[in-house]
């Protein structure tokens, strides 16, 4: 909005300035004009037995004249110079309807005054526009390959009891139960997902200790830990946090989860820490490669490193994607990092002093 009214009166100031500047050159030529012709009538009245009715009548003729083509050059040169302060809106203007039919048609960027500042703006939006756009198909595709997988098990299944070929037993059953509970589990998440990025989840923000929340966030994975013989280390410095323990349960579950799945060394370590104004969590462990171009997609809407390895662990690639939007939703940010195959995730959340 402040970028609208600063344009704005830039633009009446471009018009006024215009408006000044063509009347002040009419006034100019005229009076150059009438000067010039009167000393040149003048002249030529002295010299010459002109009546006075014929002297009014020469001098009115070529006064007009001169005001007339004063004023078609005073036009031609407002035209001018209007046309070259509205051509980049009327492209802007026209680029804008495009996107009906497309998002990928960019502004016109050449001017670097205000018109340049809209230009940049729109295509900033027009890009994020296009992103979300590129997302939302994504996600349709990834979508429609999750439900495809148990959906075809199921059928097969069906239909093989149906016909005869497989007889009802305990190990049938276990299988359809199975697949029933990929998809219920994919279904929630889809859920939980659209609810955070809605806003129909809100925050219950209370003051909480640090230590004591990220604590019981990790302890149901003690035992999944303790079968694969993973260590735990924590060392957390103790802080007070206005947040909503629940949405922080979440967002560590989402992540100590991903951690653990694709854990392969001996060890995962659990820190926190106050830095400036922000708390800062990170979870580390001696992971799976990540190539280095896919690790920016890791918080993306369905987004696995290996498919394959996903279907056997059970994973849909969208608990990071939650667990970037709870962090944001909390006023925090959140990243991941590798060096020397030791994987980082990391998410800050804002202090607030007490009585604040």
């Amino acid at each position: 909005m402040w970028l609208i009214n600063q344009i704005r009166e830039k633009m009446i100031r471009k018009w006024v300035a215009l408006n000044i500047g063509v009347t002040g050159l009419v006034i100019g030529i005229i009076g150059f004009s009438v000067k010039e012709l009167a000393c040149r009538k003048f002249n030529e009245y002295a010299s010459s037995s002109l009546h006075a009715q014929q002297f009014r009548k020469s001098i009115g003729e070529d006064l007009f004249n001169a005001g007339l083509l004063t004023l078609i050059l005073a036009v031609l040169i407002h035209l001018f110079f209007a046309k070259k302060i509205l051509n980049p809106l009327n492209q802007l203007s026209h680029t804008t309807k495009e996107l009906d039919e497309t998002i990928d048609s960019p502004f016109p960027t050449h001017l670097k005054d205000e018109i340049g500042q809209i230009a940049n703006r729109l295509n900033e939006i027009t890009n994020q526009v296009s992103h979300l756009h590129k997302q939302k198909n994504q996600m349709m595709v990834d979508l429609g390959h999750e439900l495809r997988t148990p959906l075809t098990t199921l059928t097969g299944y069906l239909e093989g009891l149906e016909e005869g070929v497989f007889v009802p037993n305990e190990q049938v059953y276990s299988i359809l139960k199975k697949e029933c509970f990929q998809l219920t589990h994919l279904v929630n998440k889809i859920q939980e997902l659209h609810q955070w990025e809605s806003g129909r989840k809100s925050l219950d923000r209370y003051w909480i200790e640090s230590g004591r929340a990220l604590q019981s966030s990790i302890e149901p994975f003690q035992n999944e830990m303790n079968k694969r013989d993973i260590e735990r280390v924590i060392q957390v410095e103790s802080a007070t946090l206005y947040c909503d323990s629940n949405a922080l349960h979440t967002v560590v579950s989402h992540i100590f989860d991903n951690v653990v799945r694709y854990n392969i060394g001996k060890k995962v370590i659990v820190k926190g820490k106050s830095y400036r104004d922000n708390y800062v969590i990170s979870i580390s462990n001696q992971g799976m490669p990540i190539p280095k171009e896919a690790e920016k997609q890791l918080f993306d809407h369905f987004f696995r490193v290996e498919n394959s390895r996903n279907r056997e662990t059970g994973g849909f690639g969208l608990g990071l994607s939650i667990a970037k939007e709870i962090v944001h939703q909390l006023g925090g940010e959140i990243g991941f990092y590798s060096r020397s195959g030791f994987h980082t995730f990391w998410f800050t959340i804002p202090i607030e002093k007490e009585g604040h």
